[in-house]
């Protein structure tokens, strides 16, 4: 094709090519609907497909994330409930999901399968156009909210799976403080808004505003089209043409984001967030400087201000921000770069301070970057800094994300403005000229103009309140009772009659001829060998090398695990500082600073990390062991090696004020992550009941938090004390004796390689030291831990090995089956959960836990009745299929060259072999109902084991304290 040419009613405007993304890019715009269409040609076979459109919220009700949530609740074609939870069940998809922006909704999916990719296409494409929400009023009701009243007497309340998604979201202090930064810079356009949804604003939305919503946006005409992959380009343009967009014409689309006109001068403003009542709301203070920086289409304004935020504030190197903590004005400096909307921002972030520091926070940022301006950046500083962006651009390793998503994603950035949707995907120019220009002055020229002279900024001051959470529980709860005293009698049984539907339709059965709408593969479909992961063992002197020999591109994935098992338990708080100071400390060669610039100039990542692993089918087994990651390219292997030696080896623990600051940020990292992943936290705790290895990762959780508390209370009488137990502590981590390690790269690079190991491994210490007794009380303790959030994380599990039971792979079908069948319907759309977790681990472990819930007690009860439904568990054999295809899509995800290396490796410590992972896959595609069936008497023995574990709302725990061994705050 040239340009202009039609193709199937779509005409090509650009073809180009790439080198980058290794892919040709041809952008399209439907003649009939202005639909316009972006598609990546390549050889990958792990192709995706998204469909996005522009969704400016003007009001703070949420529609758009919750219209996001309700066009996947049935449409034409497919007028089931949940085709969406059907696709997770029954999919070979390799991603599948959807996503609510500022300012667009985005509806990606892929698969490496051309069959089901083309399922996962069309039920989508009819979601998005055709949804079920013109006809059904309980959509809104469950996804959005409704009032929660089942009978005449009840007092009203409010719930909604978005509704309490988002009383979770803004419970975490740092979550909010985003979102009144975003709202603060932007009072005047969408971004000002909360595209997801306050829940006090939430329950404003009607169904009027919510269909209007989909009226206006979701239309051919306002619709951004991607393809990627190794895909017939011409089959799927007449596909759809045909379906779709023929059935619509073009028409105005006011979608266009409006840019926020500058401020005059910069604003103060002041906001409240909530904490414990047991929490002291001394230096809870959040300070955030905040600016409005260029344009999204200005892509190399955006890189520079992503490596000056890196230089100036990400480095343990970065003068702004050592400047920031040498001033003592909070615990800890953080930062952010919000790039992925029309007018980006840019953010300095001061945790744990105090409300009367504000302006003095505001002048020392002024000042200091005045100057960095006159007197230049340190020019090695920012050559790291440019370094480590390079080296990311140049790996390309999104995890388990698949990279078509990601180059999507990338090409809303400037397509989404009516820019080159190929615009974010090229950097080698912007790159080269960055590298020529840095000497220069560029970075200071940023400075100067996005900073200094910038009067489109805030002020804001995120202060803690200790009455917010009860306060606004009470005003809630007056104003229902206030309406509901208000109501009519036919009003409330109105009400009551609504909410009656709502179950009906929730706990109704999916009619069989409905499921039957929705393309399903075959078991046959499936492969049926399990993927080799590549590994040979091989040595180095006496140290035992796992090698996988993996394409990586000119890149070394190097991990080292060290045997923790001689480190004394009463070390082991030590053993966890140690792994957040190595690499943020002097060495006896460079101050922190220097090490930084060298760590960035050299090595493309650096991370370390404490862990018990177990072994399979062996719960009581315990390999405490010391993890370090890195990646280097393979031009830098003799630097790598160095500077590890130097980290590993020759670290010094005595510069008090340097680990005062990396104990601070610490606990202030701890304080946020625990509303985020209060997940992980109480998975963690019921593990840390039932075996050494889970107590012993629980420790580096609210224990460590503990330590580092008391440490920073009385740190000038026990820093001689911490410091001296560190330094002795590292020689027997940090010793060759147990120590593995873990190579991916190609042949050339490993050969390369082994001539730099000896001389790392030879400077480990040799020293043997004797075995360590790891004691810890396992009992359920069954704790009730207590925050000011509005949800709650729920908890409960077992170990199913030493309850006399077996693994086998059909307990990842049970997983499948339970997250989006029992625990979907019951959590998440009959309990208004954001969902609901499943874990059989191989070790014996599991767990359920419920993720942003407004329940507790019902939800044990919903794990407790697992059992029962498994044991009434019957579907038809194309149900079943259903659930073995949608297994395997989680087995199979795709691996990138460092996951393959990390997952071989992984699999050997914990004695997985080949054979295993092969019997489990042929125990889930053989899994038959009767299997199903007998997993319930492993359920029962599991949960009337009765280990739980709660992190949620203070007055819900105490309310509910009889269910609890104990109740503790989260930061007490």
């Amino acid at each position: 094709m040239k340009e202009n040419d039609i193709l199937h009613g779509f005409r090509l405007i650009k073809e180009q090519t790439v080198k980058e993304v290794g892919s040709t890019a041809f952008e399209f715009v439907h003649e009939k609907t202005g639909a316009r269409l972006f598609y990546l040609k390549n050889d990958d076979d792990n192709k995706v497909f998204s469909i996005a459109f522009r969704t400016p919220p003007t009001d703070d009700t949420g529609v758009a994330h919750i219209v996001e949530h309700s066009v996947l609740c049935g449409s034409r074609k497919y007028p089931l409930k949940e085709p969406f939870v059907e696709l997770v069940k029954g999919s070979m998809n390799t991603f599948l999901n959807a996503m609510t922006y500022p300012d667009k909704t985005v509806y990606p999916v892929a698969s490496r399968n051309d069959k089901d990719f083309k399922n996962l296409m069309d039920v989508y494409l009819d979601a998005v156009f055709y949804p079920e929400i013109y006809r059904k009023p309980e959509i809104l009701m469950q996804e959005g909210w409704h009032y929660e009243i089942e009978n005449p007497e009840e007092p009203l309340s409010y719930s909604g799976v978005v509704y309490n998604e988002m009383k979770g979201a803004l419970s975490s202090p740092d979550d909010l403080l985003s979102r009144r930064i975003m709202a603060s810079l932007f009072p005047d356009t969408t971004y000002g808004c909360e595209s997801g949804g306050d829940p006090e604003a939430i329950p404003a939305l009607t169904q009027e505003m919510f269909i209007d919503f989909h009226r206006r946006y979701y239309h051919p005409s306002n619709s951004y089209i991607y393809l990627y992959g190794d895909l017939d380009l011409e089959e799927r343009l007449e596909y759809l043409d045909r379906e779709y967009l023929s059935n619509f014409e073009r028409i105005p689309v006011p979608s266009k984001i409006d840019r926020q006109q500058p401020f005059g001068e910069m604003k103060r403003i002041e906001e409240f967030y909530p904490i414990s009542q047991d929490e002291a709301p001394e230096e809870k203070t959040f300070l955030s400087l905040n600016l409005l920086t260029g344009e999204s289409l200005d892509t190399k304004t955006m890189l520079g201000l992503s490596i000056l935020e890196h230089a100036l504030l990400r480095s343990p190197a970065a003068p702004l921000r050592k400047a920031l903590v040498d001033a003592r004005l909070g615990m800890d400096v953080d930062s952010s770069f919000e790039d992925e909307m029309l007018q980006p921002m840019f953010s300095i972030i001061i945790n744990s301070s105090e409300a009367d520091r504000a302006e003095k926070f505001h002048s020392l940022v002024m000042e200091k970057l005045k100057e960095l301006r006159d007197r230049g950046i340190d020019r090695t500083l920012l050559e790291a800094s440019i370094n480590i962006h390079e080296f990311r651009l140049r790996e390309a390793d999104f995890g388990s994300a698949p990279k078509g998503l990601i180059y999507g994603l990338r090409s809303l950035r400037s397509w989404l403005y009516d820019g080159d949707p190929a615009l974010y995907l090229y950097y080698e120019d912007i790159l080269a000229e960055i590298k020529r220009e840095f000497k220069e002055g560029y970075f200071e020229a940023l400075v100067d103009k996005y900073f200094l002279k910038n009067n489109h900024k805030t002020l804001l001051v995120l202060k803690p309140s200790k009455t917010m959470a009860a306060e606004r529980e009470k005003a809630q709860e007056e104003a229902l009772a206030k309406l509901k005293a208000e109501l009519s009698e036919g009003e409330l049984r109105q009400i009551v009659e609504n909410v009656k539907k709502l179950k009906e339709r929730q706990q109704e059965p999916e009619k069989p001829e409905n499921l039957e709408k929705i393309p399903l593969l075959k078991r046959a479909d499936i492969r049926k060998e399990s993927d080799i992961l590549p590994l040979e063992e091989r040595g180095i002197g006496d140290v035992k090398v796992l090698y996988s020999s993996v394409e990586t591109h000119g890149i070394l994935y190097m991990n080292l695990y060290f045997d923790a098992s001689r480190l004394p338990q009463e070390k082991l708080n030590y053993a966890y500082l140690l792994t957040d100071l190595l690499g943020n400390v002097d060495t006896r060669r460079h101050s922190y600073e220097d090490l930084a610039n060298l760590v960035n100039l050299n090595i493309g990542g650096l991370s370390q990390e404490l862990c018990a692993y177990t072994r399979k089918n062996e719960p009581d087994s315990f390999m405490p062991l010391m993890k370090l990651k890195s990646k280097a390219l393979a031009t830098k292997l003799p630097e790598l090696c160095d500077i590890l030696s130097e980290i590993l080896t020759e670290s010094v623990f005595n510069n008090s004020k340097r680990i005062r600051e990396i104990v601070e940020q610490e606990i202030v990292g701890i304080e946020l992550s625990l509303q985020r992943s209060a997940h992980s936290l109480v998975g963690g705790k019921v593990a840390s009941y039932l075996s050494r290895a889970g107590a012993y990762n629980d420790a580096g959780m609210l224990p460590y938090y503990r330590f580092l508390k008391d440490f920073l209370a009385h740190f000038e009488e026990r820093f001689e004390e911490v410091s001296r137990a560190m330094a002795e502590s590292l020689p027997c981590l940090i010793n060759r004796n147990g120590l593995l390690l873990s190579i991916t790269c190609n042949e050339e690079v490993y050969s390369n390689l082994v001539k730099e190991l000896p001389t790392l491994i030879d400077s480990f210490s040799d020293k043997v030291y004797p075995e360590a007794d790891y004691q810890f009380e396992l009992k359920p303790l069954n704790e009730g831990i207590m925050s000011p959030s509005r949800v709650q994380y729920v908890a409960k599990g077992a170990n199913y090995i030493k309850l006399g039971h077996e693994y086998s792979g059909t307990l990842r079908v049970v997983e499948t089956l339970l997250r989006y069948d029992y625990f979907w319907n019951r959590i998440r759309v009959q309990g208004g959960a954001y969902g609901a977790l499943t874990c059989f681990n191989q070790n014996g472990f599991m767990y359920f836990c419920s993720y942003r819930d407004p329940r507790l007690s019902e939800t044990l009860e919903v794990f407790d009745g697992t059992a029962d439904y498994l044991r009434s568990f019957e579907v038809s054999d194309r149900e079943m299929d259903k659930y073995v295809i949608g297994t395997m899509s989680t087995v199979d995800t795709p691996l990138t060259p460092q996951m393959k290396g990390n997952a071989a490796a992984e699999c050997y410590i914990r004695g997985l072999s080949y054979e295993d992972r092969q019997r489990s896959r042929d125990e889930i595609i053989a899994a038959k109902q009767e299997d199903i069936r007998r997993v319930a008497d492993i359920i029962d023995d599991c949960m009337k084991a009765d280990n739980l574990c709660v992190f949620g709302n203070e007055e819900l725990l105490k309310k509910e304290k009889d269910i609890f061994g104990s109740l503790l705050y989260a930061t007490e």
